[in-house]
């Protein structure tokens, strides 16, 4: 079960009318980017570029940074590299294309981060000692991961929040929005009145975006999400945490 669906069950991904149809003219729109038309990647990038620097100053990265991991991006998403496919070649075409960009910019401005955090500074060299390759004072590569940053980071703050929610809970939940038991049925199995059991869902939901953004903020402080930032970036990831 990914947190996209989830989302959508208990009504947290807001109103989605429309958006499929968003979806297919999204795809349509970067089939023709892929076959390297480049007005239509110019008019892709004119209609998204904007709101997709507005989503990462929101998201806590300065204007500088915003603009070179656009400018980089974008430079991916052009065709015809022999070393590697364009950027846009793994687009699914199952959310919003700008929905996808802004996972992919949030995505680098994460790796970003964290690899200007791991700089190090080198030690001068003795000139009274053999001298060493500067190579040697790096550290060690760290091993590959499945998931990138930002799915763990995403995935790591909700099954933290979910941790925190009480057991009686999260039963209820799995119930009634993963196996689709209805809050009907709910009141004759438990004898509960049925906004007591309405009540409970709405709180148990509420404690879980609390939790999750709480949770979010202390692994990453400079990370700025509200819910439905949170939400639109699972949209684009499949997280498995059920």
């Amino acid at each position: 079960m990914s947190v996209s669906v989830l989302a959508n069950h208990v009504g947290w991904a807001g109103d989605r009318a429309g958006a499929l149809g968003q979806v297919d003219g999204d795809r349509l729109q970067v089939q023709k980017c892929q076959q390297g038309d480049s007005n239509a990647l110019a008019w892709l990038r004119d209609k998204c570029n904007s709101n997709l620097t507005n989503i990462l100053l929101s998201r806590g990265a300065n204007r500088t940074e915003a603009e070179d991991i656009l400018a980089d991006m974008w430079s991916d998403c052009v065709p015809g590299r022999q070393d590697r496919p364009a950027l846009l070649e793994k687009y699914s075409g199952k959310c919003n294309i700008q929905g996808w960009l802004a996972t992919v910019a949030t995505n680098r401005w994460i790796d970003r981060k964290r690899r200007d955090s791991k700089q190090v500074d080198l030690p001068p060299l003795d000139p009274e000692k053999p001298q060493e390759s500067s190579l040697d004072h790096l550290p060690a590569a760290a091993s590959p991961t499945k998931d990138d940053a930002l799915v763990e980071l995403l995935r790591a703050s909700l099954q933290a929040a979910f941790a925190h929610c009480p057991a009686e809970l999260m039963v209820l939940l799995r119930i009634v929005y993963i196996h689709g038991v209805s809050q009907r049925e709910v009141v004759r199995m438990l004898g509960w009145h049925e906004s007591k059991v309405s009540r409970a869902l709405s709180q148990a939901m509420q404690q879980i975006q609390t939790d999750t953004l709480k949770e979010l903020k202390k692994r990453d402080p400079l990370l700025e999400l509200t819910w439905q930032d949170f939400v639109d970036l699972c949209e684009t990831e499949q997280i498995g945490f059920l």
